[in-house]
């Protein structure tokens, strides 16, 4: 016969792993979203609380846990088509922006387009970053891939740690693709990366029908990219800045790290047994107050 405190121990032993395996049959989904939230002069809120904000998935209203200024570090992928000049002034817009957020966070620097080119690896060290953009080359090198290479560099965030986050500098003149918007969107959606694109309105030129014999169901670009920079922006939290000039280009930087900067982390609950499409509605009880964020989260 066991000792009495040896079978005593042995029974809240039971008890224990009874309740594991309680706590594993009822279960509740936590999300976290990322989101901008501004007052009617444009300024940042600096005092965002849960009854700020409603969350709508599934159809219904969900329970707010905590809403609170995002601490994660951040994830940034700077990208740059080569299909731009990068003339000096975007050199010194591209290098702000990383100086301005590399204490929040990791960078890499990419240029895309007719294949993607790691220039430096994710880090929060400005050095290799100088380097890389003094030697970008000074003429555009023509037509590339863009809604491929973003559909790999959103690929690649799925292993990263923190908030995802891709910026890409782009002209908008149409190219060919090898593969459809689709893959990139699901890709920002599953991994919970948000796109900004800051990109160059250029000449419109006609544009070649895409006919049977083109491989890999190619299509015409236009299409394709436009559903990427617009719908990939909006489902996944962010923005889409255009400009007229490559003058543009800091002003889109700088309002995009001005965002990154002061975004809001939203964790709220989907119950045991919900369902969902992956639609989400984020928006403000405060009057005065907008509020935005993703449109899609992964699938329950």
């Amino acid at each position: 016969m066991l000792p009495r405190h040896r079978a005593l121990g042995m029974l809240l032993a039971g008890l224990a792993a009874g309740a594991t395996v309680l706590g594993q049959t009822r279960t509740t989904v936590q999300r976290t979203v990322y989101v901008t939230a501004t007052d009617s002069r444009g300024m940042y809120v600096a005092d965002l609380t849960s009854a700020d904000v409603t969350v709508k998935e599934g159809g219904r209203e969900r329970e707010i846990l905590r809403v609170e200024p995002s601490r994660a570090r951040l994830k940034v992928c700077l990208a740059i088509d080569e299909g731009l000049s990068p003339d000096a002034d975007l050199r010194r817009a591209a290098f702000r922006f990383i100086e301005q957020l590399h204490q929040s966070g990791e960078i890499a620097l990419y240029r895309v387009g007719r294949g993607n080119v790691k220039l430096v690896d994710y880090t929060s060290d400005l050095g290799p970053f100088l380097k890389a953009l003094n030697e970008f080359p000074l003429r555009a090198q023509g037509d590339g891939n863009l809604v491929e290479s973003l559909y790999e560099l959103a690929k690649s965030q799925r292993s990263l740690e923190g908030r995802r986050v891709i910026v890409v500098l782009a002209t908008d003149i149409p190219q060919r693709s090898t593969v459809t918007a689709n893959g990139v969107l699901d890709e920002l959606r599953n991994n919970g990366s948000v796109l900004y694109a800051a990109t160059l309105v250029g000449p419109i030129r006609p544009s070649e029908a895409p006919t049977p014999d083109m491989p890999h169901l190619e299509t015409t670009e236009e299409v394709e990219r436009d559903r990427v920079l617009n719908d990939g922006t909006r489902q996944s939290g962010g923005l889409r800045l255009s400009s007229l000039r490559i003058e543009g280009f800091p002003a889109a930087l700088d309002r995009i790290r001005a965002e990154l900067l002061h975004q809001y982390v939203v964790t709220y609950v989907m119950p045991e047994g919900s369902k969902s499409d992956g639609r989400v509605s984020i928006a403000a009880r405060r009057r005065g107050v907008t509020v935005r964020g993703p449109s899609q989260v992964p699938k329950l």
